[in-house]
């Protein structure tokens, strides 16, 4: 009764300061001893109906089941981009990405100033700026021991390196993808893009595996001090290939083994949180980074229009499972709207660091909606992509192109996006636009 007692007051206090705009908050509960390690585990691509616990018959997901059985798992969380790079700097920053400045050609080297002058669809894969503060840097500086282990996706330049930004140690890869056997870069790029730290360095085995493996050894060797490990697997993003290419498979069962094997990979890194004594004193955060590029065959995304690269729900609604033990509560569904950019100021509140006064943080500290009963008022949200665009107020969403609308969704009548209300709702429409381009205004179109 007195822990139960405590949880309440604390998260009481993380409500009140929230609702006054404090971006620090009381480091831990009081029942715990120091700070809590964090561990964010994002997968990529992974679409909203392709787990278990989502509603797929497809592929089983036990280890990842069994982490929303243990937390809680969100029905209304957003990623903010429908790419990989956008997402990643508002995770970074816990700001829209459209606020990230855009690092000068002239810091670029020449290479690489050619390469992203030929392909600025996503920018933020060209390099963040250096002044940008990060999530891992505000975290270094409360205490933490820091680590990358697996995709970067925000700078291809070695000025952009990830240990660049706060992190201590780092083992993966730079670009946006990477053949799982051989680590050679894709998009174009075929270079061995496997790191470990600032030294390129291969190893034997498939990426899946590999990243598992770096992932709790860095558990291990930091037991004893607080922790943040982002686990940015590759899985399921293409090349679409198993852990033994010589068995030849259809895509969509490849598909489905390499989501298999992602699952295999959160079981290990919570066995190792358990084994190491660990799991009361670790957040785990679960999500995607987007939606799916599945291949056909494969129900990815349930019931949701789009895919990724759609700024219908398909390409931005994914799944996220939240896990406290002894603070949140286990085994529950929570709708509240969440969005990447919000696990920068929630988990800063909750290592006790601070952001500097002034700076623009565009997330929000979500810990006090996974309180029971507990809603969030009706913010406005965007996304914008190429000239698309999407605001959504409660739950209203409008999608545009250029400057024209172009469909209205009631997402809690209808959250498959299948009637469009934009004639029914010409005022709303147009408060939704003026909205959007107030946005703009503030943050940019890129």
């Amino acid at each position: 009764m007195i822990a139960r007692s405590l949880i309440c007051r604390v998260f009481g206090l993380l409500v009140l300061l929230h609702a006054a705009g404090v971006h620090r908050v009381a480091a831990a509960p009081p029942q715990l001893p120091g700070k809590p390690n964090i561990v964010l585990i994002m997968a990529d691509d992974l679409g909203y109906g392709s787990l278990g616990c989502y509603g797929s018959v497809q592929v089983k997901t036990p280890h990842i089941d069994q982490l929303a059985m243990q937390g809680i798992r969100l029905t209304d969380f957003h990623s903010n981009g429908a790419y990989c790079s956008p997402t990643r700097a508002a995770l970074m920053t816990g700001r829209y990405q459209q606020r990230c400045a855009w690092v000068p050609d002239e810091e670029l080297s020449p290479v690489f100033r050619e390469q992203r002058l030929a392909n600025q669809k996503q920018r933020w894969a060209w390099g963040i700026s250096r002044h940008e503060i990060t999530l891992p840097s505000l975290l270094q500086k409360s205490g933490y021991r820091t680590a990358l282990v697996g995709k970067w996706h925000l700078g291809y330049d070695e000025a952009f390196h990830p240990m660049n930004f706060g992190f201590d140690e780092f083992r993966g890869f730079i670009g946006g993808n990477v053949d799982y056997h051989t680590h050679s870069a894709g998009s174009g790029r075929k270079e061995l893009d496997w790191w470990n730290d600032r030294n390129i360095a291969n190893q034997q085995g498939y990426t899946t595996d590999l990243l598992t493996r770096s992932a709790t050894d860095f558990i291990a060797r930091h037991k004893d001090a607080p922790f943040f490990l982002y686990l940015a697997h590759a899985a399921p993003h293409e090349p679409w290939q198993g852990r033994h290419p010589a068995i030849r498979k259809s895509p969509a069962a490849i598909y489905q083994e390499m989501i298999g094997v992602l699952d295999e990979s959160v079981g290990t890194v919570l066995r190792a949180l358990r084994e190491n004594d660990l799991e009361s004193r670790t957040l785990v955060i679960f999500c995607s980074d987007n939606g799916p590029d599945a291949p056909k065959g494969f129900a990815a995304n349930a019931s949701l229009k789009g895919k990724k690269g759609s700024l219908h729900e398909g390409g931005h609604r994914v799944p996220c499972i939240v896990r406290w033990p002894g603070v949140l509560p286990a085994g529950e569904t929570n709708g509240n709207t969440v969005i990447t950019m919000d696990f920068l100021p929630t988990i800063a509140a909750i290592a006790g660091a601070s952001v500097p006064s002034g700076h623009i943080i565009d997330g929000m500290d979500f810990l006090p909606l996974m309180r029971r009963n507990h809603q969030a008022s009706g913010r406005l949200l965007h996304w914008h992509s190429d000239s698309s665009w999407a605001v959504r107020r409660g739950a209203w969403k409008l999608i545009g192109s250029a400057d024209t609308p172009v469909f209205l969704a009631n997402l809690d009548a209808s959250p498959d996006e299948a009637i469009n209300h934009l004639a029914q709702q010409p005022d709303l429409a147009r408060e939704l636009l003026t909205a959007h381009r107030t946005w703009i205004g503030q943050v940019g179109s890129k």
